[in-house]
């Protein structure tokens, strides 16, 4: 019995091979697509442009603040799991307290804020310095620096900051306490130092 007569007689389960491999086919094709598109997205969202400075307040203090672009030029929305800021001082006049803190920011994962696929959203963090121990603190690190022959202000000093984010790619519900082994597939870590905490 040649292959076309056995086909028509059993066209029921050639039929039903024929579409269950074109299914599987189907899912293969759209799983490489997706993992593909989830890939190509943790190697393409960035942070840009970051940018920081420090203004003198008219009460002796200090403002300090920092400024990021998140780029998202994926096709997937990003939902925004915890966004953290750090801002501090390398303390090289003082061997008990190497570093002074000057502000912080932490949002959460009860905000939920998103970044639309192929957009670009920003992030601004700030913090008044204007207590009197810190500001203290930050005038003996001028005066030491001085007689090293540097010369700094409040609103030149090499401030540290510190940024980091962690997101999850949409699209792809699933319990992210029972199904941790997914939870890389679909999870993008950035973060940024400045170039004087880098050093």
């Amino acid at each position: 019995m040649g292959l076309i007569e056995k086909i028509k007689r059993h066209w029921v389960s050639a039929t039903l091979y024929l579409v269950l491999s074109l299914f599987f086919l189907g899912a293969c094709l759209v799983s490489t697509n997706t993992y593909g598109g989830v890939a190509q997205a943790q190697r393409d969202i960035a942070l840009r442009n970051p940018h920081y400075e420090a203004q003198a307040t008219i009460d002796g203090g200090v403002n300090i603040s920092f400024s990021v672009q998140l780029y998202n030029p994926s096709r997937f929305t990003l939902h925004i799991y915890t966004l953290a800021w750090y801002a501090a001082l390398t303390n090289m006049s003082s061997t008990s307290e190497r570093t002074i803190p000057l502000g912080e920011d932490y949002v959460g994962p009860t905000k939920y804020a998103e970044v639309p696929a192929k957009s670009t959203a920003n992030y601004s963090f700030w913090a008044v310095v204007d207590d009197p121990a810190k500001i203290g603190k930050l005038t003996g690190f001028i005066n030491y620096m001085r007689g090293l022959g540097d010369n700094y202000t409040l609103e030149t000093l090499p401030y540290d900051h510190q940024f980091a984010t962690i997101m999850y790619i949409g699209g792809f519900n699933h319990d992210y306490l029972r199904e941790r082994y997914l939870n890389d597939l679909v999870t993008v870590s950035l973060e940024y130092s400045s170039p004087e905490m880098v050093a």
